[in-house]
């Protein structure tokens, strides 16, 4: 699944992609994060009052995938049948995103 955050021009600021990735024969979750560097300073520059929690909050979100090893599944497993609870793990993040700093959140 790809998680979008957009602005209201409809241009991504972050694309997220969560998925089972299979490797030599074991599959886990995985987590991979684009920010639109351009979108992303046109958003920052327009918002200056904002900038230290826009960039605190957009670091987080570039972190994702270590925060899924390194938090999500600290002492144990990456079990793809966790999927879905990352999924909605991520999409609460991304929701309070959009309300926080007036974005649009889309799932592809």
């Amino acid at each position: 699944m790809i998680l979008f955050l957009r602005n209201s021009k409809n241009r991504t600021i972050v694309d997220c992609e969560c998925y089972v990735k299979t490797e030599n024969e074991k599959k886990f979750i995985e987590i991979s994060v684009d920010i639109n560097i351009s979108a992303y300073s046109e958003f920052l520059l327009g918002h200056p009052n904002d900038a230290h929690n826009i960039i605190f909050d957009f670091t987080v979100i570039q972190n994702l995938r270590s925060w899924l090893w390194e938090r999500y599944f600290v002492g144990e497993d990456n079990d793809p049948e966790k999927y879905l609870d990352v999924i909605g793990e991520l999409r609460k993040l991304f929701t309070d995103m959009t309300h926080k700093y007036n974005l649009y959140y889309v799932e592809d």
